[in-house]
């Protein structure tokens, strides 16, 4: 049976190409409608944006630096049970020289079957010392390996601002805001801990969803308006709170939206989040001290710290086969056969690729 039988005899072709072609037009549309031609006329308007609303960023010297990241994958995953890998990561640096780095065991977790998981609970209470307020449902399993991993990156955060020096800087991947409400009472004291011990403290996001004026994305508007001013970076802003469209930015948030251009040939500027009530001294305070840790070569514009923890955290093809044949042989050892495996966890798209 070809193609063209599938999709309606003889005009089956054309009519598919027809769709495919209008499939096409249409998502050209909406890109046009989310990045209009006159963006940065539009952003310039709405936002008020001025030249002396961006910060420069003075030079200092890079201090002490602690950056954090966590990773998940999916080893297995049977429909009624799945297995992740989870494991979280800290990278800290002094005058831009490592000297430190360590990461959480690498774990696999089970995500089913039933409802309320088990193994959360477990870690959970192991990395905070009780156990969540509400578990971990198993019903989307990438969904509950990434609370694992925040859960990991938490523990981690918390650890590393508890003995971090005064005036040393801790970065995290992502947003100072919680995705899952059993991390809420976690990240509110992470942040806690940071003003009372003089530490500070940024959250920073490789890719934002972060939008204005019913969906027109923020950082290139905003690098657009900025370009037409002629500045160069480095330089901060803060972002008005209203002008942020996304109604998740306002739930679950312990943080303020900033955006920050750290080098002078950074590619694109950076969303940065640094906790709510932070004045514009230890703002500036705090984007001098990422800046200072973000001058490497190879990706200026972005602190190599985060990049380092994100290196020692990450779970390769390489380490999840490995895995998933130290899982296999185990069951080997109690009995399961390979062909009881397969009915468990096989998959038919591995079937598929052999055609």
């Amino acid at each position: 049976m070809n193609g063209a039988e599938t999709a309606g005899g003889e005009g089956g072709a054309a009519g598919a190409e027809t769709a495919y072609e209008a499939s096409v037009a249409r998502a050209l549309r909406q890109i046009a409608e989310h990045v209009p031609e006159d963006l940065v006329r539009l952003f310039a308007e709405q936002s008020g944006i001025r030249p002396d609303s961006l910060h420069p960023i003075a030079r200092v010297p890079a201090g002490t630096v602690s950056a954090v990241d966590g990773s998940n994958a999916m080893i297995l995953d049977g429909g009624s049970m799945a297995i992740a890998a989870v494991r979280a990561a800290r990278a800290t640096f002094v005058a831009n020289t490592r000297s430190g780095r360590a990461a959480t065991p690498l774990l696999a977790v089970t995500i089913g079957p039933g409802h309320r998981n088990q193994d959360f609970d477990a870690i959970f209470a192991e990395c905070f010392g009780d156990l969540p307020h509400k578990g971990l449902d198993n019903a989307d399993p990438e969904r509950a390996a990434a609370s694992f991993r925040d859960t990991l990156e938490y523990w981690v955060a918390q650890e590393t601002v508890e003995s971090a020096p005064p005036g040393s800087l801790i970065l995290l991947d992502g947003a100072l805001r919680v995705t899952h409400h059993h991390h809420e009472p976690v990240l509110a004291s992470i942040v806690k801990t940071a003003a009372e011990r003089g530490v500070l403290l940024a959250a920073v996001t490789k890719r934002t969803r972060a939008t204005w004026g019913g969906g027109h994305p923020l950082l290139p508007a905003l690098a657009g308006l900025v370009g037409e001013f002629g500045i160069a970076g480095p330089w901060w802003i803060r972002i008005d709170p209203h002008l942020i469209d996304h109604t998740e930015y306002h739930q679950g948030r312990h943080g303020e939206i900033f955006v920050a251009s750290l080098h002078p040939r950074a590619g694109r500027p950076l969303k940065i989040e640094l906790p709510k009530g932070t004045d514009d001294r230890a703002a500036a305070a705090t984007m001098e001290a990422i800046a200072a840790c973000s001058g490497d070569s190879r990706i200026p514009g972005y602190p190599y710290p985060l990049l380092d923890a994100h290196r020692a955290a990450a779970i390769t093809d390489e380490i999840l086969d490995r895995m998933q044949q130290d899982l296999k042989a185990g069951l080997t050892k109690q009995g399961i056969r390979h062909r009881q495996f397969d009915l468990l966890f096989g998959d038919l798209h591995d079937e598929f690729e052999r055609y």
